[in-house]
């Protein structure tokens, strides 16, 4: 399946959105733009939930520092949340030094203090 995403929330504090699908070189190429237009593009911290992504391969974890990267270039700070295999790979890779990844929701909200 494709890489899609789903804006869940787009308030005045924060963006919460959910990819799902393949983050693998087309699965990016589908969602990129989208995903850095209502992320970074807001100017708001972002939650972005990868718990549906099936497939998190290099360059899918190279478009999440990327774009934590600009954010913290301006400022902004967002979270991942992550379960499983995806979770797994990106604390082995120690991108929690890059942004958080956490289980849940709820925590990604208390982690970049949205509460």
């Amino acid at each position: 399946m494709a890489a899609k995403l789903e804006v869940i929330e787009a308030g005045d504090k924060f963006t919460h959105v959910a990819l799902r699908g393949r983050l693998d070189a087309s699965g990016v190429e589908a969602v990129e733009a989208e995903l850095t237009k209502e992320t970074f593009g807001r100017r708001k911290p972002a939650i972005i939930d990868i718990t549906k992504v099936d497939v998190l391969v290099s360059v899918g974890i190279g478009m999440l520092v990327k774009l934590a990267r600009s954010m913290h270039s301006h400022a902004i700070i967002m979270g991942v949340v992550a379960t499983g295999l995806s979770k797994e790979n990106l604390e082995r890779l120690k991108i929690h030094t890059i942004f958080p990844v956490v289980a849940t929701y709820e925590e990604a909200r208390q982690t970049l203090m949205l509460e």
